[in-house]
């Protein structure tokens, strides 16, 4: 179960909920795969470009793959390869209608150092999306995201990480057709027990740009200035 929490723009009052029910299956012990439905809810009071709302909306369903090539705890580094798609009927800014069909590989790194207590990970994929009008006003757009973070296991079961996130985007696959980019930043909680776990996250926007913006290195069209985060997990 992922609950976030996105707050803060250049204006106005803004709170967009996203709410992300998923499964995960362990096909063999190298093989996963997935399934999840998204949902959101939006707050919008007087923000710029967008309208006063508050309202709950489908956001549709997303579907990946991942394969450990090699494991962290056997190999000098973990390696996995993942793919993802998904379909989304309404968007994850304002909850406008689209058609949006989305393909993502991605490749995942990981090592771990002093007996898996201090761990680090890496993540870059390449989004390719269609259909995202009328919600955007282009057809189709290319996204490069990139994710890093290190986690330090401090007392039992806890661990204390920071993380970064940054994506950018170019409308009609094209490179000179520039959108955003945008960076986030920071702390992570992580607590795990063998049966459950949860981790809760907050993501502060140190950088943006974009067109036209209204506020020095910020961007503010698709994102905002905080994600909150909390993730929980059980296994079965």
């Amino acid at each position: 179960q992922f609950i976030a929490l996105h707050t803060g723009k250049d204006a106005g009052t803004y709170y967009g909920w996203d709410f992300e029910n998923e499964i995960e299956y362990g096909v063999t012990d190298q093989f996963q795969i997935s399934g999840e439905v998204v949902n959101h809810y939006f707050y919008n009071q007087d923000v710029p470009g967008l309208d006063n709302k508050n309202n709950y909306r489908f956001g549709g369903l997303e579907f990946s793959a991942k394969y450990r090539a090699l494991s962290p705890f056997k190999n000098f580094l973990g390696l996995a390869l993942r793919l993802e798609g998904g379909y989304l009927l309404n968007d994850e800014v304002d909850g406008l209608r689209q058609h949006e069909r989305y393909v993502k590989p991605e490749l995942d790194l990981q090592k771990d150092f002093l007996d898996d207590t201090l761990i680090f990970n890496l993540d870059g994929g390449v989004e390719w999306a269609w259909g995202k009008q009328p919600a955007e006003q282009y057809p189709r757009e290319l996204a490069f995201e990139i994710e890093g973070g290190a986690a330090y296991r401090f007392a039992p079961n806890w661990f204390f990480g920071i993380e970064g996130h940054t994506r950018a985007e170019y409308p009609l696959f094209d490179f000179y057709h520039f959108e955003h980019r945008v960076f986030y930043a920071g702390p992570s909680l992580h607590y795990a027990r063998e049966r459950w776990w949860a981790t809760l996250t907050w993501n502060h926007q140190v950088y943006g740009k974009g067109i036209d913006e209204p506020i020095h290195d910020r961007t503010y069209a698709e994102e905002t200035s905080n994600i909150f985060q909390l993730k929980v997990g059980v296994n079965f």
